[in-house]
């Protein structure tokens, strides 16, 4: 965890080749678009592209009008022209959803882009994102217009844009990133368990592509699983979960759930049960993994905390070979429960470990 930076000492993001993660984009982007310049953001599927358009246009407080261009007709985005008797003329007749761009400010939002659209799509499109208007109907001045699309590399049918096109958007890439998932997914519900094991492996297993499976792994497909998880029957939680991630992301999650529930954490926390995770089958990264995550989701729940069982959570975190990077990504959920975070940084034991942690993060970024 790099420390609190003062304003004379502020680092800048690093432009990373390979893009950037959910949050820096929901900076990066925002920015972007209240500067009137549109945005094209890629990304493999289910990896929340579609989620920061509606975070944007809610912030922003405008309408999200949702286009999936792969699902419209051209005259859906371009509008249709028929014939005016009185006026000899042909006279357009431009989409309903544009009207409403026009009449006040909107989020226009402009989703698989690149799946396989035809050339009157795009076509469309450019005159969307140009001249930000839809036939003879001019979008409002404020209106702001956000496109979303799939890598070549997913095997999605991707159809490359036209250059003209391509020099009319701000250009971001959104990367699979473990960390901002499981800050997400902790506030949204995802299943301890879930987010313990993508914790443990990381991206790795967080999107998981190979071509071959209808089913995969990726941070949507796993918010599926976790639902389905917690609403099925025991005897039928794997087939549901293969159902969502595949077979193989799904035996996987199934084996660690074995090391996962051999961490008693009321125990631990009630009766101050230790553990040495320098010997034996405890020091596997797994199973560390897999008690930290235990114990802060036992801490989070319902469960009552005494302030004289308060002690054995700072004991826990002083165990043996549970390193660092490990008591962080317990506080980092246990401070979801405000109430006994606070009563924790009353402990006198606490503040000495936090103090001892925020000089090794001193001497690591300095």
């Amino acid at each position: 965890m790099p420390p609190k930076s003062s304003k004379s000492a502020v680092r800048a993001a690093p432009v990373l080749a390979d893009g950037y993660s959910w949050p820096e984009l929901h900076r990066l982007v925002g920015t972007t678009l209240r500067a009137g310049i549109s945005t094209l953001v890629l990304g493999h599927p289910g990896v929340g592209k579609s989620t920061l358009a509606e975070r944007l246009a809610a912030e922003m407080g405008l309408p999200l009008v949702d286009i999936r261009l792969a699902q419209r007709d051209p005259a859906d985005l371009a509008g249709v022209w028929f014939p005016d008797p009185a006026s000899r003329t042909l006279r357009a007749y431009p989409p309903e959803w544009a009207v409403a761009a026009a009449e006040r400010p909107a989020f226009v939002f402009l989703d698989e882009i690149n799946a396989a659209v035809t050339r009157l799509h795009q076509a469309a499109a450019y005159q969307i994102v140009l001249e930000r208007r839809v036939g003879t109907v001019k979008f409002h001045p404020d209106t702001v217009v956000m496109a979303a699309g799939n890598l070549e590399e997913d095997d999605a049918i991707v159809t490359p844009l036209s250059s003209a096109l391509c020099n009319r958007f701000a250009h971001y890439t959104l990367r699979v990133d473990a960390r901002s998932w499981l800050d997400w997914g902790a506030a949204a519900g995802i299943g301890e368990a879930i987010l313990g094991y993508v914790a443990r492996y990381g991206e790795d297993v967080l999107y998981a592509r190979d071509g071959e499976q209808m089913a995969f792994p990726s941070p949507r497909t796993w918010e599926m699983a976790s639902r389905v998880f917690r609403a099925a029957e025991e005897s039928d939680r794997k087939r549901l979960v293969s159902a969502c991630v595949g077979v193989e992301a799904a035996e996987r999650l199934f084996a660690w759930l074995k090391i996962y529930r051999q961490v008693d954490a009321a125990r631990i926390v009630r009766k101050g049960q230790a553990i040495d995770f320098t010997t034996g089958a405890h020091a596997d990264p797994s199973f560390v993994y897999a008690a930290t995550y235990a114990v802060a989701a036992w801490l989070r729940g319902d469960e009552e905390v005494t302030d004289a069982q308060l002690p054995n959570v700072v004991r826990f975190l002083r165990s043996p070979g549970l390193d660092a990077e490990y008591v962080f990504l317990f506080l980092r959920q246990v401070r979801r429960n405000d109430v006994l975070f606070a009563r924790l940084r009353g402990l006198p034991e606490f503040r000495a470990l936090a103090g001892e942690l925020v000089a090794l993060s001193a001497s690591t970024y300095t």
